[in-house]
């Protein structure tokens, strides 16, 4: 075999299996930029003589498949779909040996996989990475009888589905494998398909599946024994801090026939005395709804735990199974008053005397101790446990996190008060919490540190320091000794009249500090826009919203002309004010599943704070002057909201200058990086934007109503792009726009019906 560099980038990947798993696998690869080839099978009753396209089907359809589903499906835009090829494994596996990295994603069968990657080794290049996707085998069987040659490129990466939304990856290598192999695929797979990368030993089910299916086994047939209501057993699980879906609707999720093959394939695995063997016995209400094929929230027929179904109104409705009766019936309410308390009072809910508490011991006393008798197992560290519960099934809290909100000294005298035994991990800890300071607990009761992958800021490090200036609605925080970050700090981030004046102050003293300056929320929303609630109140004071608009346009050009970088450090929404704000600070990092738009007509305005004039700027450049009104237009009077970042740079609300970061863990990292090369580069104290002129003028659109008014008050304020000089008096005229729709009554009603229905109102 040829010489192995570590420095080889991941570009071009091949996956083989285009089910739900393997396309969705191609397709985020083809997101994270690389070229892909999609195979699978040939159809069975296509001839080997076929066309091409004949053969390629199945392929082909998943591909089909993904586009229909647009943005907000596999692909990130669609033009992302123009990266992957497909072929199948008959006509072209030889195609394989252009693949930096070959990905095997077919059925969960010993002789199938080994088969195939004989088939591959005959083809793939010397360096060529081969991985498995398999959710159950280990690694070492998968490579019992294979050529020395595959076992020194071969790994495991086991990706969730849907592999563009779930964060987790268990990497699995092994002695055999050369160091740089898992290193080059978990650098792409980290920067480039945005996945935090937990490494896991060769044991059954790795991580995630091994304590998140006992977990489930646990819950549903406790549940069951205790003679629980399924409302009442999913609103305990939901206390403990467990999906929203509850145990069986997460049942009903993953499929009512899949989880006992799951199950099964696991305790084969197994060794006899394994506590998981304890809770893979036939179940008899899973039989019953097997046998008449109730398999939850897949094919036709929605009905499984949950019954969803369309009745003869074309109303929706749900229904749910009654676990003694065995029949569905109408949703009843949750019973239990401890099911009442809110996500993560699990102290109060423990300490509970009613069925609830009760339910909640038996299944948390026995997952937390099967995920301390799981140490050094699975994994070598406690956070890698954790994170792969959080991040592969959703919980919110690991298992030792869990373990550290009971208290390890309440959780062990409870268990041994029961008569059980006590795993190794929970003895030799003594006590002492799972998790101090900035150490973690290892197995044989010593704190060791939790390491952090380079590029990864340690974000409640950064809290857990006192703050430059600690505001009521944002917080001043050092991130270096150059750079400093405003965290927007409420769950919204609404631009209200308080926001903004912190905004100005932050950004006053790191202009006297001489310090650069990032803006970032660690909430799902970067910035909402502004303040509903206060700017409806505003209509009624006289000169109020006059100047408001004005305040936050004179603000945010301050951003534009300090004389420090000012970085936007974006996840999640940036909607309406938030996306003004980006639009004028010196750069932008954004993660690449934010959702950006200017949402203002759909409360009866426009943009107000410079988006007008910025997104024809953007468009101008991406799309060419002729375009740039109506492409604005469009985007502007349809409210239109990105599904990513790579969608919000091909409409142009994004520059390709900005940058994207695929790994959410990574974004403030980046964002840091990207202000320090600003702060050392003199030219970004003067932005600039192209000069604007020769604009084709918008047509207007055949519409009734208030939304006539609106969209032709937005035509006459873009087409105004089209005169010499535009660009300097556009603030202005965006202001004076929003000051005569506001003196239609229908603009204020749209933002009252936004407020009171959470629903924008078109008419």
């Amino acid at each position: 075999m040829g010489n192995q560099h570590t420095s080889k980038p991941v570009r071009r990947v091949a996956v083989i299996g285009a089910g739900v798993m393997g396309a969705g696998i191609a397709a985020q690869a083809a997101n994270a930029g690389a070229d892909v080839l999609l195979l699978d099978i040939p159809p069975r009753d296509v001839a080997p003589d076929a066309p091409a396209a004949e053969r390629n089907a199945i392929a082909a359809g998943a591909v089909e498949r993904m586009l229909k589903a647009g943005a907000a499906g596999a692909f990130m835009d669609t033009t992302v779909a123009e990266r992957v090829q497909v072929g199948n494994t008959e006509d072209d596996l030889y195609r394989l040996k252009e693949a930096d990295w070959i990905v095997e994603v077919v059925v969960e069968r010993l002789d199938v996989k080994q088969d195939l990657y004989r088939r591959i080794e005959a083809v793939r290049a010397p360096d060529a990475i081969v991985s498995s996707n398999t959710s159950t085998i280990p690694l070492a069987t998968l490579m019992e009888g294979m050529p020395q040659s595959l076992r020194e490129h071969f790994v495991v990466t086991h990706f969730f589905n849907p592999p563009r939304y779930m964060r987790l990856l268990e990497l699995v290598s092994s002695e055999d494998a050369r160091p740089e192999v898992a290193e080059r695929v978990r650098s792409f797979i980290d920067h480039g398909m945005g996945k935090t990368v937990i490494h896991c030993n060769d044991r059954p089910g790795f991580i995630a599946n091994r304590l998140g299916v006992y977990w489930m086994q646990v819950a549903l047939q406790e549940a069951i024994a205790m003679g629980l209501s399924v409302e009442d057993a999913d609103a305990v699980m939901q206390v403990c801090g467990f999906p929203k879906t509850g145990i069986f609707g997460l049942w009903d999720l993953v499929g009512i026939d899949l989880m006992p093959e799951v199950t099964a394939s696991l305790a084969r695995l197994l060794e006899e005395d394994d506590p998981f063997q304890a809770y893979v016995g036939a179940v008899p209400v899973i039989e019953h709804m097997l046998a008449r094929g109730w398999y939850g929230r897949k094919g036709r027929v929605l009905q499984g735990f949950y019954r969803q179904f369309t009745d003869s109104d074309g109303r929706k409705q749900r229904e749910v199974l009654d676990l003694v009766a065995l029949e569905h019936r109408a949703p009843g309410p949750v019973t239990l008053q401890s099911a009442g308390l809110k996500s993560g009072q699990i102290s109060e809910l423990l300490a509970s005397d009613d069925q609830g508490g009760l339910y909640a011991w038996r299944v948390l006393s026995r997952v937390l101790d099967y995920a301390t008798r799981l140490m050094p197992d699975v994994a070598d560290a406690i956070d890698a446990i954790d994170a792969a519960m959080r991040l592969g099934y959703n919980w919110r809290f690991g298992p030792f996190e869990l373990l550290d909100r009971i208290g390890v000294s309440a959780f062990a005298a409870r268990v041994q008060d029961e008569g059980r035994s006590l795993s190794t991990f929970v003895r030799n800890a003594s006590g002492q919490p799972c998790y101090k300071n900035a150490e973690q607990l290892d197995w044989q009761g010593q704190y060791r540190p939790i390491s952090r992958d380079a590029g990864i800021i340690d974000w409640q490090s950064i809290v857990a320091r006192p703050a430059i200036h600690a505001f009521e609605r944002s917080v001043l925080r050092e991130l270096d000794q150059d750079i400093w970050c405003l965290e927007f700090s409420h769950k919204v981030n609404a631009l209200s009249s308080v926001l903004l004046d912190e905004i100005e102050t932050a950004l006053a003293e790191a202009i006297a500090a001489d310090k650069g300056l990032v803006l970032y929320s660690a909430s799902g929303i970067f910035a909402a826009g502004a303040d509903l609630k206060e700017f409806v109140a505003m209509t009624t004071q006289d000169g109020a919203i006059d100047r408001y608009i004005r305040r936050g346009q004179q603000l945010f050009m301050a951003i534009r002309q300090a004389p420090v970088p000012v970085v936007a450090a974006v996840a999640g929404k940036a909607l309406g004010g938030g996306l003004e704000l980006m639009f004028h600070c010196h750069a932008l990092q954004v993660h690449a599943e934010s959702q950006l738009g200017l949402v203002e007509n759909s409360v009866g305005i426009v943009p107000g704070w410079g988006g007008c004039r910025e997104l024809l700027a953007r468009s101008a450049e991406r799309f060419g002057g002729s375009e740039a009104i109506q492409h604005t237009f469009t985007l502007i009077s349809e409210a239109s909201v990105t599904a990513s970042a790579l969608q919000a740079r091909q409409r142009g609300l994004l520059r390709d200058s900005d940058g994207i970061s695929m790994n959410r863990d990574r974004l403030l990292s980046d964002a840091l990086a990207l202000c320090r090369q600003l702060r050392d580069a003199p030219e970004y104290r003067q932005p600039t934007l192209s000069a604007l002129q020769h604009y084709v003028p918008a047509k207007p659109l055949a519409v009734e109503g208030y939304q006539a008014v609106l969209e032709q008050r937005l035509l006459d304020l873009l087409n105004l792009a089209s005169e010499p000089g535009w660009f300097d008096r556009f603030a202005d005229h965006e202001r004076r726009c929003n000051l005569a729709l506001l003196q239609y009554p229908e603009s204020v009603q749209r933002m009252q019906a936004l407020l009171e229905t959470g629903r924008p109102l078109r008419n």
